[in-house]
Order: structure tokens, then sequence, then C-alpha cells
């Protein structure tokens, strides 16, 4: 069923067996929008559009996707459903489809975030569904994580009629600077099963700040143009995770100059650059096991070079145990499953806390 994607907000009404109830949709335009890198007039994209010439374009094409979009809100529903209108031209043998174009919703319980409900996409384009319902009517905030591979043109929350939906009064991450994330698919969330389980997103939740994923898939390549926009942004950290997308000739020649430029432009902000993760197929596969260690030496070299220059606020994280060492945490030897992920989102996390004691 299309519906009308220009009105603050519709109503419908949907059926039980015994009841008739009336669900009202929000137009999520209007609320907060979490993981924006730039002010931007198209609101479900990363970069705006008049930066497009600056970039490469498959950087471009990427930044459409709103990877790392939490809309954040408040709501005493007791059911929370969702429309939304996404691409339909991305399809992954190795990436569900509720991680390319689905929502995750996840709700604050006593001071920590919960998995709540997915947004399945059930349609080429426009996506209805239920999020969560039989719920007790608390007062509580959420989070709502948008499609990490496809665009998504509009948002619309439901809340049955006569619950409220508005913005959070105490904000959950106040007080806090942003983590910024720049890297592969990996960061940019493949393959996770939902957006909210990609290592950025899992970080933005455990050190309760706003996360910023700059993750392109296949097109972390150390571009000059990203540390220019990562150093527009006020942040806490900068996490530089590229190993998977560069080759030893690209690493040798853009690592350098990638971190002297993000240190000039932001030198009180601290750097942390993460090797590249070993591959469990690299066990077997000695070419790709060669490059990985070839690229994590050029990264090991910059870092000394650098660091003897008297650079401070750059700091290093070694492969060893980022994913396990039990070959059980990708689907595809290089991108990662959920378990995958939540190993590397504690080694990350132990690392930042180091960093910031």
């Amino acid at each position: 069923m299309k519906y009308c994607l220009t009105l603050l907000y519709v109503v419908i009404t949907s059926f039980s067996a015994s009841t008739q109830t009336k669900t009202v949709y929000y137009d999520m335009q209007g609320f907060t929008l979490l993981g924006r890198p730039m002010p931007n007039q198209t609101v479900y994209q990363r970069f705006p559009d008049s930066i497009k010439k600056l970039l490469r374009k498959p950087v471009w094409d990427l930044s459409k996707n709103p990877s790392g979009f939490a809309v954040y809100f408040e709501s005493n529903a007791k059911q929370i459903s969702a429309k939304w209108k996404t691409g339909s031209s991305v399809v992954f043998q190795h990436v569900a489809g509720t991680l390319v174009k689905g929502l995750d919703l996840y709700g604050l319980d006593n001071g920590s975030w919960y998995f709540a409900g997915v947004g399945k996409p059930n349609a080429p384009v426009y996506q209805e569904t239920s999020l969560v319902k039989d719920m007790d009517g608390s007062m509580r905030q959420y989070l709502l994580y948008l499609p990490d591979y496809e665009t998504c043109d509009s948002l619309f929350i439901g809340v049955e009629e006569g619950a409220t939906i508005f913005k959070p009064q105490q904000n959950y991450f106040e007080g806090q600077k942003p983590l910024v994330v720049y890297g592969t698919s990996i960061v940019q969330g493949a393959s996770a099963m939902r957006p909210g389980m990609a290592y950025p997103a899992q970080l933005e939740r455990r050190l309760k700040r706003e996360t910023i994923n700059l993750g392109f898939s296949g097109n972390g390549q150390l571009d000059s143009m990203l540390a220019v926009i990562m150093s527009g942004i006020d942040a806490s950290m900068y996490v530089i995770d590229c190993g998977p997308n560069l080759t030893p000739a690209m690493a040798q020649e853009k690592t350098v100059p990638f971190l002297r430029q993000l240190h000039a432009l932001q030198p009180s902000v601290p750097i942390l650059l993460v090797e590249n993760i070993m591959y469990p197929t690299a066990k077997f596969n000695l070419v790709t096991k060669q490059k990985i260690n070839e690229v994590n030496q050029i990264f090991k070299n910059a870092f000394a070079l650098l660091k003897k220059e008297g650079m401070r606020n750059l700091h290093y994280l070694e492969t060893t145990n980022l994913i396990g060492e039990d070959g059980e945490a990708t689907v595809d030897g290089a991108h990662m499953t959920d378990l995958g992920f939540y190993r590397i989102t504690l080694a990350i996390e132990q690392k930042i806390r180091s960093i910031e004691k």
C-alpha cells in the first residue's frame, strides 16, 4: 500500500479480531536524529549535496545510505509501528535484508539500551510493519536505527491514538562529544543482522555518546577529503579502520599523509588507528595472510614514525583478539556476524576507555 509522504502525520485504522485500533503516524523529520556528520538539508543521507563533487563517486553514492543514523524519541506507546520508503536496488548474498533496508528499535530500561523490535522490509520500496506491541505504556526513550545499505527517503513512526511521542526531555547523550568511525563495509555494518549491531552503533549505546558512521563499503581508502570532513566534527575521538580496503601500496602511500592531515586540522582530538582484522581464512589462504600482515606492518611503521615526530594524540590497536581466535566471527571470512561485531565492539570500547582515563 502506498501512502502520502508529505503530511506531518496520517491516521490509519487497523483491525484485530475484537477491536478497532487507530494508529497515528508521525513524520520523523522533526525529531532528533543521531549520527549525521554534517548539516544536511537532505535528511536521511550522510553528506549534503553541496559536497558531491568533492568526493569519489562510490563514496558519494554510499553516503546516501543513512548508516548509523538513529531517530531518538520518547513515548508512552503500548505499540510502535513504522512506515518508511527505501531504495530497491541493493541485494547482497552475504547480508540480511534487515540490515540492508530494515529498521532496528532499542528501548532504554534502567539506564541501558535493550533490543525491542526489528522492522523487517516486506516490499520493494514502501515498507510498513509493527516494531513492538503489547507494552505496558510506560514513558521511555527509544533509538530507531535506519537502514545501513539502502536509501531512506521518508520515515513515519506510528503509535496508538492517545499515546504521546516527542523529543526526549532529558538527553541520554548530553555532554558527550560524538565518536567518529571511518572505514570500510565492516564499519558500515556488513554483515550484521540488524543496523543496531554494527559496531559503531554498539559503541554508541555502550559509551553513551553519539557515534558517526563513516563506513563506505569497498571505499575506506584514506581519502584526503574524509580527513577534512572528519575535522569539521567536534569529536571526542576519531577511529580509523580502513585496513580491509587498502592494498599494501595504498597503505604505504596514504597512511602517514592522512594521519598528519587529520592531526593538523584537529590536533587536540585523539586518533585511534585500528589494524586490519586477521581474517579466519588467512589460516589457509597465504596470499590473504601476507596482504594483511603487510598492511598492518605499514600501519605499525606509520604509528612509530608519527609518534617519533611528536604526535601525542595518536593511538594504536593491534589485530590480536579483535574478533576472537576461533574462526567463528565472520560470514564469509571477512565480513562479521553479530558475534564478530560484539567482539570487536568490546575490544575497541576497552581501548577507548583506556585512552580516556
